[in-house]
């Protein structure tokens, strides 16, 4: 049976938002997207994991550096996985395994404009290519990609606004060949937090050096919405231009993992590979035919770092060649420590102290620290919990959503199904 997908709008929101207005404007899209999507898991014989897409306009990201936006960026994912798993939460519905849904997010940057892109029969691969998870409407139209199940958007009281700037358009093209389901009352919330800028307070102006060459590192064990957050914000500090980005994740060793809670179940390193392989090119390469762009070559030579499986996707258009060297490491430093180039690393607050000490073996070398970003761990703290619910039961519900280790507790004791290959 194919993976269902589904596909997700959602409007642009003036950065910085609070919290409680974020989850008002979105919370009841996201309810309806989960809920069909569960509600078709149940009427079926067969249990697959459902794909959601969630394109969400993210207005002003091509006048400023990636590394300017971070801050702003990945505050929007994480508030916005949050808000995934709050929901699949209260709804009873898994992530990320069999019978679950797997969200993942994409920001497109508005507005769309038919005049630059062109037609779709007239566009160039080369020019209708781009990457993300950063990216424009007209290259999403233009990547024609197959959602077989719903499509949904939110309705707010400026609507139609931002349906001008992009969603007419991309329904005019797919209209013929979708259902669509439009979700929401029309007055969600003050129009005042809908937007099309990035407030001056939203970016993180420190953080104005421009980066071709980053990395990130992790067990990848079980990919969840955690994971998907710290690649996301990875892919989005490397700086799309001519020079070409180089993204290297680094991805622990089977050795290194035989102590970890319920090994039996662990995933070797070539599955945590090539789905963390697969994710990243959901999310970053939009094109019609990815296969003609994508080039991938192995290696596995002695020594630390010497496993690689090297990703190299050519012709993205203005964005340029980006290569996704995904690296097996059998120390805490990985790559870093090995390649000077590197010049931004990306870690969780949990893994702080990792970064330092990256930094200070490069330094040690000479080389140039790290220029370090940090994005934000998701938790049961942030989760508004039912009256009529138990906190510790919302609490380990939540934590099965972004957890390695309750993923694997639950596959161990035969609660849940292995996600198929």
């Amino acid at each position: 049976m194919s993976t269902r997908k589904a596909l997700l709008f959602l409007p642009a929101l003036q950065l910085p938002i609070p919290r409680d207005t974020l989850r008002t404007v979105y919370r009841d899209a996201v309810e309806a997207a989960l809920r069909s999507l569960q509600s078709n898991h149940n009427a079926s014989k067969q249990s697959p994991t459902s794909r959601l897409d969630i394109a969400i306009l993210f207005d002003g990201g091509t006048d400023v550096s990636r590394s300017e936006l971070f801050h702003a960026f990945q505050t929007l994912l994480a508030e916005l996985y949050t808000l995934i798993c709050i929901t699949a939460t209260s709804l009873g519905t898994d992530l990320d395994i069999t019978g679950g849904i797997d969200a993942r997010i994409l920001a497109l940057d508005a507005p769309y404009s038919p005049t630059n892109a062109g037609n779709a029969s007239e566009r160039s691969e080369d020019k209708a290519a781009s990457s993300g998870p950063l990216s424009s409407m007209a290259a999403f139209v233009a990547s024609r990609r197959d959602y077989n199940q719903y499509l949904f958007c939110v309705l707010t009281d400026t609507s139609h606004d931002f349906r001008n700037r992009g969603f007419r358009e991309y329904w005019k093209a797919i209209e013929d060949q979708h259902n669509l389901s439009s979700h929401g009352p029309s007055n969600w919330h003050d129009s005042e937090a809908i937007r099309s800028t990035i407030t001056d307070r939203a970016l993180t102006k420190e953080n104005s050096r421009k980066h071709f060459r980053v990395a990130v590192g992790g067990t990848f064990d079980h990919l969840h919405i955690g994971h998907k957050l710290l690649l996301s914000a990875t892919i989005s500090i490397a700086q799309p231009g001519s020079e070409g980005r180089e993204i290297t994740v680094g991805i622990t060793g089977d050795e290194l993992l035989v102590n970890k809670k319920h090994a039996s179940v662990l995933e070797s390193w070539d599955t945590r590979q090539q789905r963390s392989a697969e994710f990243v090119e959901s999310i970053l390469v939009l094109h019609p035919d990815i296969s003609s762009v994508r080039n991938t070559e192995h290696f596995d030579e002695p020594g630390p770092n010497g496993k690689i499986v090297k990703v190299t996707y050519d012709s993205l258009g203005a964005s340029g060649k980006v290569t996704i060297n995904y690296v097996r490491i059998s120390d805490p430093f990985g790559p870093t420590i090995t390649d000077e180039s590197i010049s931004a690393l990306v870690i969780s607050a949990e893994t702080r102290a990792g970064g330092k000490a990256v930094n200070d073996r490069r330094t040690e070398k000479g080389w140039a620290p790290l220029e370090v970003f940090e994005v934000d761990v998701l938790d049961a703290g942030s989760v508004d919990q039912p009256t009529d619910q138990d906190p510790t039961a919302v609490k380990t519900s939540f934590e099965s959503k972004i957890s390695s280790t309750e993923i694997r507790r639950r596959l161990a004791t035969g609660e849940v199904q292995a996600k198929s290959t």
